[in-house]
């Protein structure tokens, strides 16, 4: 792992969790080119698979938690598929979020996500960013992200 990475990481008393095994027919990371497209994930703590609809049985704040724990698990990916150390930074995120009809907060829910990201890279290495509803979700999780992450040359 990057030793800064890793110090800093230990600095916000932040634990990479376990990554997580395909659940089907796909990689969870794929290289093209400097490119590293990482599969769409989930929060699972302890095993099992954070559950609920945001702005029904998860608040927001439980949610952001969640999109925190989802952008863990992908460090997590990124560490077992290339090492830490080889990734630049991140340059796309998609949240997926599980809502109710009624709930708009998408954005605050995947800021979960972005500020790990801004605690460990800063603020010009951001990632461009989309939040969007939908109505369900494997495993009825409230949230899932894909991403892509640039390797260092």
């Amino acid at each position: 792992m990057n030793t800064e990475l890793s110090e800093r990481l230990k600095q916000l008393g932040i634990a990479l969790p376990p990554p997580l095994n395909p659940l089907g027919s796909y990689r969870s990371v794929a290289k093209y080119g400097n490119l590293l497209h990482v599969s769409g994930l989930g929060p699972v703590e302890n095993g099992r698979p954070v559950t609920g609809i945001v702005g029904d049985d998860v608040s927001i704040e439980s949610a952001r938690e969640a999109a925190e724990l989802t952008m863990r698990l992908i460090l997590a990916s990124l560490d077992q598929a290339c090492g830490l150390e080889n990734v630049e930074r991140c340059v796309r995120l998609t949240v997926y979020v599980r809502a109710n009809a009624e709930f708009t907060q998408h954005p605050q829910v995947a800021d979960g996500a972005s500020d790990l990201l801004l605690r460990l890279w800063g603020d010009g290495n951001l990632p461009a960013r989309s939040a969007i509803g939908v109505y369900t979700l494997p495993m009825g999780i409230p949230v899932e992200i894909d991403s892509v992450f640039v390797q260092k040359k």
